[in-house]
């Protein structure tokens, strides 16, 4: 049965759930880029993207000092391209780490408009890697880019290259998987997490020969007595070379033994293809991305008319260099994406909903000039969402976040006392406080700077402000993930445009005078910002708020 593509209406609404779900949030600015496009043309754009990204620059230091860690770096230089010295005081590696993730959740706050990032954290919590584990931030920052390149690239080659990647050598033991002490942490998830499934039909028995397929691919530090950037390096003395004889899952293949310098990329080869052989890959993979993108259960319904038909275009676009990019156009604009069971349906992970804050409020944010206050700014992000549960770059585990596979609760578990203290905290923080710099920074011009967001300002953005009726309207459009009723409309505006009274010319005198000029000695019309702030609190501490 093929994959039933949508042709229903693609207003306002449709737009607003697709780029929920394929960005970190919406901002009037990306609703207005896409408004007049059709779905095709919608998806197109989002689906068309390169690895444009920048690597992440120095701006780590102890008392100002630019040369107290790290000293072969420069400030404000990348350190992707620098082998870490041994034997420094302190240790560059938790540094460059933490620098990291400033850098990554900066990518993420300013996304350009397409699934890029989006698809990165996908494949980050499909094939997680912990830098904690890792320790190196090199590999760490090599995996990340490889996750970019081929975010909808073909996912065998995204497999293989996986597989021999530093930062996954490290992680899982890889680099120390050999003929003398075969390790099967790496195999286990490769058929468990990564492709087949836990419960398609492999024993233990078909990982233990999987393990000795992978034997002999370790890590080099140094060349000629010095340090290099961590490489992948195949030793063959190190590899098994017997014959690899797999269970009747896997139709009892041999994998021949093999012996020299090509012989771990050959079995290696070898076993993907005995692997992705099996259809259980391509249900297994079509079910993570419908968790991700579309709802973390899947009923019989979407199993046979979604999950079925799109793990077909999985397999017969096999072949292509652009796959993930073919199955991803297919689920994005089918019907069942666009259905009402599965709008809003889902608790927003803490990065859609803390980037989502920024963008759905135009936060203003430091660039490039200054870019010490702007890895400050991202670092302060990147700390709030990790308090609310999600801390990038470190999932708790190899199986990545328990809310993207965990039955019955999936993404419900995004959501508990705890978490939501840290959200309101974020919401709070953003809309009362915004960001500041201190003046305790390397670089002159990152001193002492502030980023508040202006709700007059984005209010100015909105179809009608003076308007009580529209501005509600337009504010709970940018704000919520479900309709509301009229009456709560009614409730928002009476309570906070109108304080109170019942005329809505209350409001918009205020607010026109307010615009004509800050400075207004009107008493109501002074209260504009303070009605503005009341207001989009509280709207953001609703639990419509919560849902995409």
């Amino acid at each position: 049965m093929p994959l039933t593509p949508y042709t229903g209406p693609f207003g306002r609404p449709e737009l607003h759930h697709l780029l929920r779900r394929t960005l970190f949030g919406v901002g009037r600015a990306d609703l207005d880029h896409f408004a007049g496009m059709n779905l095709q043309q919608v998806v197109d754009e989002l689906l068309t993207f390169t690895n444009n990204t920048t690597p992440p620059v120095k701006t780590y230091h102890q008392n100002l000092d630019p040369n107290s860690i790290d000293p072969d770096v420069p400030f404000g230089t990348t350190w992707t391209t620098v082998p870490r010295q041994v034997g420094l005081n302190p240790e560059p590696s938790p540094f460059r780490r933490e620098n990291f993730h400033r850098w990554w959740m900066g990518q993420i706050i300013d996304q350009e408009r397409n699934l890029r990032e989006k698809m990165v954290v996908f494949w980050h919590a499909s094939i997680a890697t912990q830098a904690t584990v890792v320790q190196l931030a090199e590999p760490v920052y090599y995996m990340n880019q490889l996750l970019r390149n081929e975010c909808l690239g073909n996912y065998r080659q995204l497999m293989y290259d996986v597989t021999v990647d530093p930062a996954m050598l490290i992680y899982l033991n890889g680099f120390l998987n050999n003929a003398f002490a075969p390790d099967e942490n790496y195999a286990r998830e490769l058929m468990e997490l990564f492709t087949l499934g836990e419960g398609s039909g492999y024993t233990e028995s078909d990982v233990q020969t999987a393990a000795r397929v992978l034997t002999g691919w370790t890590i080099l530090l140094e060349s000629l007595g010095q340090p290099i950037i961590p490489e992948t390096t195949f030793i063959p003395f190190l590899h098994d070379t017997s014959d690899k004889q797999f269970g009747p899952f896997f139709n009892n293949t041999t994998i021949t033994g093999q012996t020299g310098p090509n012989a771990g990329a050959n079995e290696l080869n070898a076993l993907l293809d005995m692997i992705f052989a099996k259809e259980e890959v391509s249900l297994h993979i079509c079910r993570k991305l419908y968790r991700f993108f579309v709802h973390g259960e899947i009923d019989a319904d979407a199993e046979t008319n979604v999950i079925e038909p799109l793990a077909e275009i999985f397999r017969n676009n096999s072949g292509q260099p652009d796959q993930l990019r073919i199955v991803m156009e297919a689920l994005l604009t089918c019907d069942h994406f666009f259905s009402n069971d599965v709008r809003a349906c889902m608790v927003t992970t803490p990065i859609d909903f803390g980037v989502g804050t920024l963008r759905a409020l135009d936060m203003p944010l430091p660039d490039a000039s200054v870019y010490e206050a702007q890895y400050r700014v991202w670092g302060d992000t990147y700390y709030a969402i990790a308090y609310a549960g999600m801390a990038l770059g470190e999932p708790p585990n190899v199986a990545g976040w328990p809310a993207y596979h965990q039955f019955p609760q999936y993404d419900e578990m995004w959501m508990d006392s705890a978490s939501y203290a840290a959200r309101k905290l974020i919401y709070e923080a953003v809309t009362y406080v915004g960001f500041s710099t201190p003046m305790n920074m390397v670089t002159p011009q990152s001193q002492n700077l502030q980023f508040k967001i202006d709700l007059v300002a984005l209010t100015q953005t909105f179809s009608d402000p003076s308007d009580p009726n529209v501005l509600i309207d337009d504010a709970a459009e940018l704000l919520f993930g479900v309709p509301i009723s009229q009456s709560v409309k009614d409730q928002l505006k009476t309570n906070y445009l109108l304080f109170g009274q019942q005329s809505d010319t209350y409001w918009t005198f205020a607010y026109n005078t307010y615009v004509a000029d800050p400075n207004t000695t009107d008493l109501t019309a002074q209260l504009v910002p303070f009605i503005l702030l009341s207001l989009f609190l509280d709207m953001q501490g609703a639990a419509e708020h919560h849902l995409f």
